[in-house]
């Protein structure tokens, strides 16, 4: 088995192999979302009990990197705005300046609101 990433989705492929055209077939059994993948019991119906261990350990996996992703993102995120802060100062008047600024803002705004509810802002 294995997984293929199709935009928001993970499909989990199943692959056989005919011996009379000695060709592998590959059949999708499944699909799962890519933002939070989880085996719903009619997909485990469809898997064997040697498919489904494999499934979990991808989806754990797959939860792990999320969070050492979001991890590092927080980590490195003063280091980042720094960084931003020096190349808006100097492309201000660039399109791709201008073009992120409205994506940007609301999520200066999101992540303000959040440190403040949590009680991180002092």
């Amino acid at each position: 088995m294995h997984f293929r990433l199709r935009r928001n989705v993970v499909q989990l492929v199943r692959t056989s192999y005919n011996p009379f055209t000695k060709k592998p077939k590959t059949v999708v059994v499944g699909r799962m979302s890519l933002k939070d993948p989880d085996l719903s019991p009619e997909l485990k119906s469809q898997l064997s009990e040697a498919e489904i261990a494999e499934a979990e350990a991808w989806i754990e996996v797959q939860h792990r990197m999320n969070s050492l992703k979001e991890e590092f993102a927080a980590l490195t995120l003063p280091e980042s705005i720094s960084l931003a802060s020096r190349w808006f100062s100097r492309n201000a008047d660039s399109l791709a300046a201008s073009t992120v600024i409205p994506q940007l803002l609301p999520e200066l705004q999101a992540l303000h609101k959040m440190l403040r509810k949590k009680g991180l802002l002092g």
